[in-house]
Parts: structure tokens; C-alpha cells; sequence
């Protein structure tokens, strides 16, 4: 059941990524449809507990990042930017929230630490051209390769003990 729901999220990644890389724009059907098989996979294996505790962490993380990004952009330009729409848009906050309900908050941190770094390596180094960032095409193709490893290696500690 795991890896169904792993290939159906793969499938839905992949094309958001490549929605996200072409035109800057992501369904929203596809970000519901990624958001209610990420959830189900996490609600397969951990309680609904640890589901809303993530939660409660992501919110206040992105929270925190948000007003952070604020005050920046505030110390840069000695006004107040209006980011949503304009700097991110509301695909990439959507699909950020969604993962990060499902990934422990300390992984969470490094996981969207290392994603972003990845990205904006990537981006410096082949899509210098390119105006934006296509962020959450970047990340969630980083998340299929987090989720695939935490799968595997699951899957290979519960053949070793079974």
C-alpha cells in the first residue's frame, strides 16, 4: 500500500515540478491531490498525535520564516514588500505547509534547510537567466528523494527484525 501511494505521489510530484518549472504556476488540483496522499501515507504509519504536533511545528516554522523574511525585506528596501504573489507564491506556501505536516519537525528543519540550499545552487548554476526560482518544483523533487530513502530504509529495518 506504501508504494502505491509513493508511485501516485511521484506520479503528482513530477508533474507538479513540471508545471512549476515551465510556467511558474502549479494546479491547484494537483497540490490537493499531493497534499491528501501525503497525508494518507503519513497517517498509515504515525498517529494522528504526531500528525497535528508537525503541524503545530510547521505553521509556527513557516510563522517565524515569514515574519523573518519581513523584516529583511523591510531592512532592505526600508519599506514594507508585499511578499505573497510577488516574491512567493501561494503553490509554493500550500505545498511547503504539505510536506512539512509530514515530516518530524527537527527533519523538517534540515530537510527545507538543505532543499532551499539545493535549489538555489541549482538555480545559480544552470537557470542563471531565469527571473525566479521554480521553488517548489525544486523542492518537491528533493522531498520524493527524502520520502523514497525514509521508505526504503523502513522497509529494510522491518525485513531485518521480521
Amino acid at each position: 500500500m506504501e508504494w502505491l501511494l509513493f508511485i501516485l505521489l511521484s506520479l503528482i510530484s513530477f508533474a507538479i515540478a513540471f508545471q512549476d518549472f515551465k510556467t511558474r504556476l502549479i494546479s491547484i488540483w494537483l497540490l490537493i491531490t499531493f497534499a491528501a496522499l501525503n497525508f494518507t501515507g503519513y497517517l498509515i504509519n504515525h498517529s494522528i498525535y504526531q500528525f497535528l504536533e508537525n503541524t503545530v511545528f510547521c505553521l509556527c516554522y513557516f510563522l517565524f520564516s515569514y515574519l523573518v523574511l519581513v523584516l529583511v525585506f523591510y531592512v532592505k528596501t526600508k519599506r514594507f514588500e508585499k511578499l505573497l504573489n510577488d516574491k512567493i507564491g501561494w503553490g509554493d506556501v500550500i505545498l511547503f505547509i504539505s510536506i512539512g505536516c509530514c515530516i518530524e519537525p527537527i527533519y523538517m528543519i534540515y530537510f527545507f534547510t538543505a532543499s532551499f540550499i539545493i535549489a538555489s545552487a541549482i538555480h545559480l548554476l544552470f537557470f542563471k537567466s531565469a527571473k525566479s526560482i521554480a521553488l517548489a518544483g525544486f523542492v518537491v523533487l528533493c522531498y520524493l528523494m527524502f520520502h523514497f530513502f525514509y521508505l526504503h530504509s523502513l522497509s529494510t529495518i522491518q525485513l531485518l527484525f521480521n
